[in-house]
């Protein structure tokens, strides 16, 4: 009886593969397979073609707006983002951003089209982008499977607008620049839907 005891904790400390109990090394291990299919799965809840339905904002800091007033001024400041983008002629071009679960991503605006490079960490809401190697750091918030919010800080979208092209004259700097000049810690972008 006592041989048995002894020879039942041995095996629950060795680990012997035909019985399917892991060494403890092959559990601490993260192969670049494990890397991929993880990043696979996250990129899936994400890819897919996502075209504009209006502007995003999104408060992101702790000063007045965040507090009570937050719903009152993301409010004003969507009618406001919404003309500004009337004017600069967003709301016709239809922004429109692809995702792949490869990691892959285009953005087609006015009949640019721009490919590139994403990352996205689901924990912390934030997305890199990388065209030509540039990088741009947005919050996307998803809203059911069929919405997402991309949001920039203010200076961020202005660069995103120049790196299309289209959006590069005074026009597009003026009726923007509302933003760059009075709100800090507020982010625009797009509402999207699949």
């Amino acid at each position: 009886m006592l041989v048995l005891v002894a020879t039942s904790a041995t095996s629950c400390k060795t680990p012997q593969s035909s019985q399917g109990y892991m060494h403890p090394d092959e559990v601490f291990t993260v192969s670049e397979e494990d890397i991929a299919n993880e990043t696979w799965r996250i990129n899936s809840a994400i890819s897919g073609e996502w075209t504009y339905k209006g502007p995003s904002v999104d408060v992101s800091g702790k000063n007045l707006l965040a507090g009570i007033g937050k719903p009152i001024a993301k409010g004003k400041l969507k009618k406001k983002l919404q003309k500004a983008y009337k004017t600069i002629g967003l709301d016709r071009a239809r922004p429109q951003f692809t995702f792949s679960p490869d990691g892959s991503c285009a953005i087609r605006m006015m009949g640019v089209s721009l490919k590139g490079q994403y990352n996205y960490n689901p924990s912390t809401e934030q997305l890199t982008l990388k065209w030509h190697g540039i990088p741009m750091t947005a919050k996307l918030r998803r809203d059911g499977k069929r919405k997402l919010h991309i949001t920039f800080d203010t200076d961020k979208l202005l660069s995103l607008l120049r790196l299309v092209g289209r959006f590069s004259d005074s026009s597009t700097i003026k009726a923007l620049s509302f933003l760059t000049d009075h709100y800090d810690d507020v982010m625009v972008g797009f509402e999207l839907k699949k």
